[in-house]
């Protein structure tokens, strides 16, 4: 049977954000984003109340290292089937079994970060940690690759943000969520032994929400065009890079490195920032920076969705890594008001008022340019190889997110955080030189067959 695969998906009667295709990229994303949610704001949250140092917190970044490799095992998810699960299709099957491997590793992680008659050390939350994003990854190549072969080429920024808004609702539920249920179960004198196992175990549970959406979803129509074999699927995807890009693939790997580096360096420092430099409570931090910045992450994905419609994804790469630089700059301002050191721990909080434009403006931004980012990476990848390209990209895009999250210890460490933060801001400047040398286009349409 043949035809585009967004035809088969959803009504066109339903208005774009309401079709089937969407709900059930939203569930993905939700499912998607707690693994990323643990790996990037709750645990080294959990670390810097717990008293590590910004080194140790900084080497979290290193578990998220798998992020970076899932491209080695790409092809695996498009040419193999799970056994046991094949009624499902290939799309869906490498989903269910992903998730379920996801909820059992954050149920480790919950156990592990509450005391009780063992201290779990750094080594082994890192373990743990990497082996979930390890699951958490291969989640993500799947999923993007569901995500890429259900959408036409209009559809791309609202799928995009759709995506998005599925991951920050994760954030807000397991940032917001776990870290206000971890601070109250903690002032209770009862459950203080068991605070963080019962508030991460909630968020595992929650996961479940990905699951309904894979099995609610329809298996995506596959593209015709590519060799058979094991080895085809591995060689062929990079061989239609190449001939596709050229010299300029070169360009095109550095700026997924380079275009986000604001957010990674600024991302990794913040936690400690917020809770030693300006005194904030894990509870504080929970209610602003997850619960009201999400709402704010929220408004800029859609905001985003809509733009990259009217502007052009290329546009929008311009404008919205511009406000990515600048979203920093709040953080450089707090620090500096508050005379945040790393040398010693607030005295008291700085005021509330002062951290939530801070976090607002930071949550709009970057709900922007994560839809931006997300759907200039989807236009380039070709169906015939969605999940492999796509991984491909994210992986050199987790290189820099890892490499510069460690150093970022290393920085503050010995520069302090106001130099810190006003270096991430000029960091915005080798990504957008990359932007003019880039290729803006769609993959070519395939024929599509529905996979039996």
């Amino acid at each position: 049977m043949q035809g585009s695969p967004s035809a088969t998906e959803s009504a066109p009667t339903r208005p774009l954000y309401l079709q089937r295709t969407m709900l059930v990229l939203l569930a993905l994303g939700y499912g998607g984003g707690v693994p990323l949610e643990m790996a990037f704001n709750i645990v080294p949250t959990w670390a810097s109340a717990a008293g590590w140092s910004v080194l140790n917190v900084g080497a979290l970044s290193l578990a998220k290292l798998p992020y970076s490799f899932k491209v080695l095992w790409a092809p695996l998810t498009d040419h193999l089937g799970i056994p046991g699960l094949r009624w499902m299709g290939r799309r869906r099957a490498w989903l269910l079994l992903s998730q379920m491997v996801c909820l059992l590793l954050i149920l480790l992680l919950a156990w592990n970060m509450d005391a009780h008659d063992h201290a779990a050390t750094p080594e082994l939350i890192m373990v743990l940690l990497g082996v979930l994003v390890f699951a958490g990854a291969t989640q993500d190549i799947v999923g993007d690759a569901f995500r890429a072969e259900v959408l036409q080429p209009r559809e791309l920024g609202a799928g995009a943000s759709v995506f998005v808004t599925g991951a920050r609702i994760a954030s807000v539920v397991g940032g917001a969520g776990a870290l206000i249920v971890a601070s109250r179960l903690q002032a209770n004198d009862a459950w203080r032994g068991w605070a963080w196992g019962v508030a991460i175990g909630l968020l595992a549970l929650s996961t479940v929400i990905g699951m309904v959406g894979t099995l609610l979803a329809r298996e995506p129509a596959r593209a015709e065009g590519m060799a058979h074999g094991f080895a085809a699927s591995v060689v062929q995807p990079f061989q239609i890079f190449a001939s596709q890009w050229g010299w300029k693939l070169a360009i095109l790997f550095a700026f997924t490195i380079l275009y986000r580096l604001p957010d990674n360096l600024g991302g990794a420092m913040t936690p400690p920032l917020l809770v030693k430099g300006l005194g904030y409570s894990t509870e504080t931090i929970g209610w602003v920076r997850q619960a009201m910045g999400f709402t704010f992450s929220i408004v800029g994905a859609m905001l985003g969705g809509w733009l990259v419609a009217r502007w052009g994804i290329v546009k929008c790469l311009w404008v919205f890594g511009v406000l990515q630089a600048a979203s920093n700059a709040g953080f450089l301002l707090l620090a500096d008001g508050y005379h945040a050191t790393v040398a010693t721990t607030a005295a008291q909080a700085a005021p509330t008022a002062a951290l939530v434009p801070v976090i607002a403006f930071e949550n709009l931004c970057g709900g922007l340019v994560s839809c931006g980012f997300v759907a200039y990476m989807m236009s380039v990848c070709d169906r015939r190889a969605t999940a492999t390209q796509y991984a491909l990209l994210t992986s050199f895009m987790a290189v820099g997110n890892a490499l510069t999250g460690w150093l970022s210890g290393w920085m503050v460490a010995n520069m302090d955080y106001k130099p810190f933060f006003a270096l991430s801001i000029a960091a915005a400047l080798p990504g957008m030189a990359l932007i003019p040398l880039l290729r803006a286009r769609h993959a070519p349409e395939q024929v599509m067959t529905v996979e039996a």
